[in-house]
């Protein structure tokens, strides 16, 4: 299964985001998609919840509402120059079909699989895309602080009492980014927004660019009577020797997962019946290396390959039927984690 690696290589070179897709890109035109709205759509709680716990099922309800079959679409538009003499870029658009469905549910933590199917019959091809994992009132999350550095960080009592933490992965399980938030659920509307949060740079960009060093973003979740989507509200950062930020640019973001019963998903679900096992094992291997070191710098490359296509060749061996033992995920771990870890870029990102 080679051309998962290949494919995912493709995707990372696409001009999507962290959650890219692999369709041809769409025509420009408005951010969001002028699609009318189901109308037998049922929210996932009926009106405001009153107490903490129908907050809670409420909550919980909206996340597992992002689940299921789609149509995604990515359109990233940058909007107001903030450095002198800087030109905004070309509005971005591109697409993907995923399917995306529960790996873990424990009540206060739920993780969310998304996995992209592209093509059909013999040239259909599959990737294990992105993940995002969902705690409730957590107690630290792993942040990025810029320049590949990543650091296990309290969350203060006050700021996670009710509110959910969206921690969000790459291909191979390795850290992106995290941010903490709350539902709401007034106005007819289910939506969570996080903090202003870093990421390194999009898939979209970090090849093509090196005029800035991070994306600082506040990211919301909507559901809405087709599906969900995922706004952001984005400032391209530059970080100076001291790792002070400066702004470059504002860019509106809007990714738009629409239903569709259109898609046959079948071989991403067999994809992943065939490996979720090894997967599992990575997610561990991934947390524990976390919280032994509590601050890393992630390598992108091993040697003279992406990090991803070592892990993605355990999982093509793992698919075969053979066995792959922990200690050869660890030792992938190991070369992509830097023993020393570099130095905070900036002790907290300043909206």
């Amino acid at each position: 299964m080679r051309y998962l690696v290949l494919c995912a290589a493709a995707l990372l070179a696409s001009a999507c985001t962290g959650t890219g897709g692999a369709r041809r890109a769409q025509p420009v035109s408005g951010l969001a998609p002028a699609t009318a709205a189901p109308a037998d759509y049922r929210r996932p709680c009926d009106g405001t919840p009153e107490t903490p716990q129908l907050a809670f099922d409420c909550d919980r309800r909206s996340i597992l509402g992002m689940t299921g079959e789609f149509r995604v679409r990515f359109a990233f538009d940058e909007t107001l120059a903030l450095k002198p003499g800087y030109q905004p870029k070309p509005a971005q658009r591109s697409g993907g079909d995923e399917v995306v469905f529960v790996v873990e549910d424990r009540g206060d933590f739920i993780a969310l699989q998304h996995i992209l199917v592209a093509g059909s019959g013999k040239e259909r091809m599959v990737i294990k895309h992105w993940r995002q994992d969902w705690q409730y009132e957590p107690k630290e999350v792993l942040l990025f602080r810029g320049r590949g550095h990543f650091e296990l960080a309290p969350v203060p009592p006050e700021q996670a009492r009710g509110a959910w933490s969206q921690s969000v992965y790459e291909v191979d399980d390795a850290p992106r980014y995290a941010g903490v938030g709350r539902w709401d659920h007034a106005n007819g509307v289910d939506a969570w927004t996080s903090d202003f949060t870093w990421r390194p740079l999009p898939r979209r960009e970090y090849s093509k660019r090196n005029d800035y060093q991070v994306l600082g973003a506040i990211n919301r979740h909507t559901l809405t009577p087709g599906g969900w989507m995922h706004e952001q509200d984005n400032e391209k950062l530059v970080l100076g020797a001291d790792g002070k930020a400066t702004a470059l640019v504002r860019e509106v973001g809007i990714n738009s997962y629409e239903r569709t019963s259109a898609i046959d998903f079948s071989a991403g679900r067999d994809y992943w019946r065939t490996t979720e096992a090894f997967w599992r094992e990575v997610r561990q291997a991934w947390a524990d290396a976390a919280q032994r070191r509590r601050a890393y710098d992630l390598r992108h490359m091993l040697g003279e390959r992406p990090r991803f296509e070592a892990l993605f060749a355990l999982a093509d061996k793992a698919a075969a039927g053979e066995s792959v033992a922990r200690a050869d995920i660890d030792a992938v771990l190991n070369q992509a984690m830097a023993k020393d870890a570099g130095h905070t870029a900036q002790a907290q990102p300043a909206n």
